[in-house]
């Protein structure tokens, strides 16, 4: 993982990023797995890992590193700071209950989709839906449906800022295509994945505004495609997943 000379970031800090970053991707590891994933020295990694693990971000196990308590803590007040966020814990598991599809609810930061909740009942759940997990914008129906309620210059700098990488052969790799697509998604009033970021994979998403018009995030349900198609079904769960956002909506601006 090599960072940019003369970029405004601090390297040790951009390296004890990178080895959380390695930690989760291999559930734990050694230092010297971490420092041959990283291409760095085991003493730069052990420094880091000592750092990491007196402030509660990392913890030891024998040889091996985990990550810590802490970024649990973190990452649940990111799931908290706005009542908004809070609210839609619930409203993620109606919107499984009612249709019986893995649901979530994500919202933009740092111009990707953040998972914020997933609701899947008693089905094993999927790597990529894990919480605080980062997906593209341009080629997930949560982050269509999100994009489509954005000002077009925001959108812009999203774009200029992730580019729009083809995941599948379905990816809209064209900004006018999708600035296009995003039109008869504000005039639909929900966005369809189809299997544009994972083969096989189906989505329908679907915005949530604050009053003011302000996109707070977005909901989706996810499946195979003979879940999600079939004669009249895709409009039919379109509904469904739009009733309980005008709920949850409902809900929020009467709190």
């Amino acid at each position: 993982m090599v960072h940019e000379k003369g970029s405004k970031t601090l390297q040790t800090t951009a390296t004890s990023i990178d080895i959380l970053n390695v930690l989760e991707e291999t559930n734990g590891a050694r230092v010297t797995e971490i420092a041959d994933r990283m291409e760095t020295s085991k003493s730069t990694v052990h420094g880091h890992l000592a750092t990491l693990a007196s402030k509660h971000f990392v913890i030891q196990r024998g040889d091996f590193y985990y990550l810590g308590p802490e970024l649990l803590r973190l990452g649940n007040q990111v799931r908290t700071r706005k009542e908004g966020f809070v609210l839609a814990r619930e409203f993620t598991e109606r919107l499984y209950d009612e249709v019986g599809l893995r649901s979530i609810f994500a919202v933009e930061m740092g111009g990707k989709a953040v998972f914020i909740h997933t609701a899947s009942g008693k089905k094993t759940g999927w790597t990529h839906e894990r919480l605080g997990n980062r997906l593209h914008l341009h080629n997930t129906a949560v982050g269509k449906a999100i994009l489509s309620e954005m000002p077009k210059s925001r959108v812009e700098q999203v774009l200029d800022e992730w580019g729009m990488p083809a995941e599948t052969e379905n990816t809209i790799t064209d900004r006018e295509a999708l600035f296009n697509e995003l039109s008869e998604i504000q005039e639909r009033g929900y966005a369809v994945n189809g299997a544009e970021n994972f083969r096989e994979l189906h989505a329908i998403g679907v915005a949530a505004t604050q009053q003011s018009g302000n996109v707070i995030g977005g909901f989706s349900v996810t499946g195979s495609e003979h879940s999600l198609t079939g004669s009249g079904r895709p409009e039919r769960l379109a509904d469904k997943v739009t009733k309980i956002v005008n709920e949850y909506e409902l809900e929020l601006a009467l709190a």
